[in-house]
């Protein structure tokens, strides 16, 4: 087999991996407990990525000043989700802050 056609096999798998999810979503009903737990996934991921801004920053020694960014990201965004229930909004909200902060900070 041709390294052309081994690329090619690895593309099709790859995108049919990606679609198999979307394209069963409508015949599989989800567990209700998972269903509930993914509503947590974007502010999980959020705050999982701002607090390795935080502790990188931290080992590099770079000081407190230079946490000040993720860490305030972190609670404007904790502040939005737990008022509106949205998990765009946080984000929304969270990384305009990271960036203004950082801007400011010039960490």
């Amino acid at each position: 087999m041709s390294a052309f056609a081994v690329i090619l096999v690895a593309g099709a798998v790859s995108y049919a991996f990606r679609l198999a999810p979307a394209a069963l979503a409508g015949r599989v009903r989800a567990i209700g407990r998972l269903d509930r737990a993914a509503t947590y996934v974007v502010p999980a991921t959020f705050a999982a990525v701002a607090a390795g801004g935080v502790l990188a920053r931290a080992e590099a020694g770079a000081g407190a000043m230079a946490a000040l960014p993720p860490a305030a990201a972190v609670l404007v965004a904790v502040a939005v989700a737990r008022r509106t229930g949205s998990s765009l909004a946080a984000v929304a909200a969270g990384l305009p802050t990271l960036w203004a902060l950082t801007a400011v900070v010039g960490a």
